[in-house]
């Protein structure tokens, strides 16, 4: 390790870090699942100062292109271009994978667990998505595929009610679909008002436009807002309120001041921080009830930086 950046694994021939199309973090942060670029998932413990790997799952085919990690049970969930995913239980000191039937013919590109963590989703180069749960009896994980997208779904979030799925594909749209699923999940409340489909699952809510691709997406702690990213650097936000339809009263772009952002993450119900071709992560706050740009975290630590060095010169 050196210059802060800890090595995790580098290739045999040519000594340089391979990279990671994928990875995910425990409960605590004390463990990782991460995929050098193949279809391999290497879970590793961290110890605050260094990482060591402590299983390598081989059950894919083909690259792996997503993983979750299950902080109530445990659990992982990943998918790769082999069009399958697994769930893995750690079970007497090893990672016991478990099939789930996708019924999809294109390449799996993302997956995430719902609140709840008693379903998943599965997104598609199928133009649609994968909404599964477990089947007791046949020991396996069984999906209802949800279609309706004109080109490959690419990412997804979960309503933290557990009962609505946002998609967001690269034919520039984000759909909300109900992904209540009978004998699973309660009868579904009317979370968006009676207009708002929400009787059975892959009814779809609403659909948001956009100019670009849509690279993320993330719902705000409480569900009441939902943010997308897109391919050409803007960042839309949308009111997700119960009672109200999303996207009634129309979608927030703002328009970034650099490079596309591909990730994003909810810190609070005000405050977006935002990653991606910058290689500087840029926070996005809500003041007066309209969301703006906020500082580039990075540039602030080089400010900072710089001060401090200016002062003990």
């Amino acid at each position: 390790a050196s210059g802060g950046y800890h090595v995790l694994k580098l290739d045999d021939q040519s000594k340089r870090p391979l990279a990671v199309s994928t990875h995910a973090w425990n409960k605590d942060g004390t463990m990782i699942a991460f995929c050098p670029m193949n279809n391999e998932i290497h879970v590793a413990s961290f110890d605050g100062t260094s990482f060591k790997v402590l299983h390598i799952l081989k059950e894919h085919d083909q690259r792996v292109t997503a993983i979750d990690w299950g902080a109530a049970m445990n659990r992982i969930v990943s998918c790769a271009d082999d069009r399958n995913a697994y769930v893995w239980d750690f079970k007497e000191g090893s990672w016991v994978p478990t099939l789930a039937i996708l019924r999809i013919n294109r390449a799996a590109t993302y997956c995430k667990w719902s609140p709840n963590e008693e379903k998943f989703a599965v997104a598609s180069g199928q133009k649609c998505l994968a909404v599964c749960y477990y089947e007791a009896e046949n020991n396996w994980w069984v999906s209802k595929l949800v279609d309706g997208f004109d080109s490959s779904v690419l990412a997804l979030a979960w309503h933290p009610s557990s009962l609505v799925v946002a998609a967001g594909s690269s034919d520039c749209t984000v759909r909300l679909f109900c992904a209540a699923i009978k004998g699973v999940d309660k009868k579904p409340p009317e979370l968006f008002g009676p207009d708002a489909p929400m009787k059975k699952i892959g009814e779809q809510i609403c659909t948001l436009p956009s100019k670009g691709w849509v690279l993320d997406i993330a719902f705000s702690p409480s569900g009441s807002t939902l943010a997308f990213t897109t391919r050409d650097s803007a960042v839309h936000f949308v009111s997700c309120e119960e009672g109200r339809r999303p996207g009634s009263g129309g979608v927030e772009t703002v328009r970034a001041s650099g490079l596309p952002h591909v990730r994003l993450l909810f810190l609070s119900e005000d405050s977006v921080v935002c990653g991606g071709h910058d290689n500087n992560p840029t926070a996005f706050v809500r003041k007066g009830g309209r969301w703006a740009e906020g500082r580039r975290l990075d540039d602030e630590k080089s400010a900072k930086g710089k001060g401090e060095g200016g002062s003990a010169r």
